[in-house]
Formats: structure tokens, C-alpha cells, sequence
């Protein structure tokens, strides 16, 4: 058995050396290891420490990884893989037909089953880290799904489609919104470490519940006011830095 070596950050300790490893193995080693240390300690903590807490020299990262940027970036690539994949579109589409509240409570059910603690803070500790990439890219992964969210209220609301009337800023506000108020049903669990009360199942069903029943009236209100009409800008731009925790 391999004795896991502890150590404290900022302190030198004496360890045992890890296992020697095949080149990926060892780098899947080193990504898991970071994934970890940086959820714990952010992105400022020295690669020396981490290091040290998996048992193999700080030279050895560098074999490894250009730079503590691209190991960090090496850690969001596996996050995003993960967590963040390419089905709750597709998910939420194939529903068409159901309630809406039973597709939003079914493909963010989905979604936060893949949302682990350390992916959790990970994100957490992007924002407090002033980290923007991984916060960008987690947005604009979600955009298509959102959209798709719109263009859906929109259709039993018997309003203009996308195609017809640009997203408008409201609208993306109340997405997000949404998105946000899913989220932290795991920011609550993993990062305030807050009392649950409810089961995943019952808290999504209750966030659905609640943001469907006002998107209509707002979406009506947005569409009838001439502020509402302002629509976005291109989602690539403006989704920069906006989404929390994802």
C-alpha cells in the first residue's frame, strides 16, 4: 500500500516518492492532484507544495506542463470534460412536448449529478482568484442550452421566436438567473456547507417550478416594453465573467 504524504503548505516536509508512472499516467496523476490542491488552496498556492503532496518534484510538473497556467488550464479541460459535456441540449430538446417544468427539473437534474465538490469550488475559487477563463468558457458552453430555454417559453407564450426578435437582456438575465439558482444547490452543499433539508430531486423540481411560473409573465412584460427590446449582444461577447460556479 502506498502511504499518502502529508504535508502542510508553506512547510518543508520529508516524503516518500510516488510510484514511478508511464508519462500519462503520471500526468493524469498530476491533474487529478492539482484539481484538488487548487480547490483547496486556489490558484495562488505554490507548485512546490502541490508537489510535494503528491509525492514528486516540483521539476517534474515542468516535464509535464510549460507552465503553472497551462496545468491550470490542463485541470478546467478535465473539469469541462466531466462535467460539462455536450448533452443537456440535446437532453432538453428530446423532451419537447412535456411540461416545462418537468424538462428543466430533467436536464438540471442531469446536470448537477456531474457536479462534484471539487468541481464546485474549483469554480468558486476562479471567481475569487479573478480567473476569468474558465468562468467564460463554462458560459459559453451553457449558452445553447439557455437559448434553447427561451426560444421554449417564448412558444407557449405565443411570442416572436429568436429568429424573429433577438434575445433580449431581460431574458438573458432570467436565464441566468435560473442557471444561477441551480448552481447553488451545490455551492449551498459543497462550498457554504449548508443544512439540507430537501433532496436534488425535490429542491430542482421546486427552482423550476418557480422560475417557470414568473419567466412568463417577465418574457410578456420584456416583449410589450421598449426597454425590453433592446436585444443582447452576440453571446460570445457577453457572456464574459457572468456566470457563477458552472
Amino acid at each position: 500500500m502506498t502511504v499518502a504524504p502529508v504535508i502542510k503548505i508553506g512547510e518543508t516536509a520529508l516524503r516518500r516518492r510516488a510510484p514511478r508512472l508511464a508519462g500519462d499516467a503520471r500526468r493524469a496523476q498530476i491533474v487529478e492532484a492539482a484539481s484538488r490542491f487548487f480547490a483547496d488552496h486556489g490558484f495562488s498556492g505554490p507548485t512546490r507544495d502541490l508537489a510535494a503532496s503528491i509525492g514528486v518534484t516540483q521539476a517534474l510538473l515542468y516535464r509535464y506542463f510549460d507552465s503553472k497556467t497551462d496545468l491550470i488550464d490542463a485541470v478546467f479541460a478535465e473539469v469541462f470534460k466531466k462535467h460539462w459535456g455536450d448533452a443537456a441540449l440535446e437532453r432538453f430538446e428530446a423532451d419537447l412536448g412535456r411540461p416545462m417544468v418537468e424538462r428543466l427539473s430533467d436536464v438540471y437534474g442531469a446536470i448537477l449529478a456531474g457536479v462534484s465538490a471539487t468541481a464546485t469550488r474549483l469554480f468558486f475559487r476562479a471567481g475569487l482568484d479573478a480567473y476569468a477563463g474558465p468562468i467564460s468558457r463554462s458560459a459559453a458552453l451553457s449558452w445553447p442550452l439557455w437559448t434553447a430555454i427561451v426560444e421554449a417559453w417564448r412558444r407557449e407564450e405565443a411570442l416572436p421566436s429568436l429568429a424573429q426578435t433577438p434575445l433580449l437582456e431581460g431574458e438573458r438575465a432570467l436565464v441566468m438567473a435560473l442557471h444561477d439558482a441551480m448552481i447553488m444547490i451545490r455551492v449551498r452543499e459543497h462550498v457554504l456547507h449548508s443544512e439540507r433539508r430537501l433532496d436534488d430531486a425535490d429542491e430542482i423540481r421546486q427552482v423550476a417550478e418557480t422560475y417557470d411560473a414568473g419567466a412568463r409573465a417577465v418574457l410578456t412584460r420584456l416583449h410589450g416594453a421598449d426597454l425590453g427590446l433592446r436585444s443582447m449582444p452576440t453571446p460570445a461577447n457577453a457572456s464574459d465573467g457572468e456566470q457563477v460556479a458552472a
